[in-house]
């Protein structure tokens, strides 16, 4: 899980840390935020929406998402493997997914730290109506980096 997180992080810095010709706008970050989580929205198909819905509250009640994943796969084993798949699944489908918004916003560029493009990167997802698994993983993942 750990390198979904960092690759979800890591990925809102790249998006818009190329340094070519246009600089990043509040607009920039709309599109990238909804992108991003277009693709986590895709990606993700296959995880239990209880799983969805845990990992999304932890991230909202400050509580270890590993123990709450744990929780929600001990409730039923079967299904718990197959969230435990489709978290791997997205970590593979989120490396394609990177590339290609990567690729997307290769001539945007700021001078802002990486941590002020993930605030805003992830204010825009807060925002954004069907974002909350994405903007959780996201919040996840920046706290992660931060300690």
């Amino acid at each position: 899980m750990k390198k979904l997180i960092l690759l979800l992080f890591v990925s809102g810095v790249l998006l818009v840390t190329s340094c070519n010709t246009n600089t990043a706008n509040d607009a920039d970050y709309d599109t990238m935020a909804q992108d991003m989580c277009d693709c986590v929205n895709q990606s993700s198909k296959g995880i239990s929406d209880e799983m969805k819905a845990a990992i999304i509250k932890s991230e909202k009640d400050g509580t270890d998402m590993q123990a709450v994943m744990t929780e929600v796969m001990m409730k039923d084993l079967k299904n718990g493997m197959a969230d435990a798949q489709a978290m791997i699944d997205l970590g593979k489908n989120m490396e394609t997914c990177s590339r290609d918004l990567e690729k997307k916003y290769d001539k945007v560029y700021t001078t802002e730290s990486p941590g002020t493009v993930i605030e805003k990167i992830l204010n825009k997802l807060k925002a954004k109506k069907g974002c909350e698994f994405t903007y959780a993983l996201m919040k996840i993942g920046a706290q992660q980096m931060n300690k």
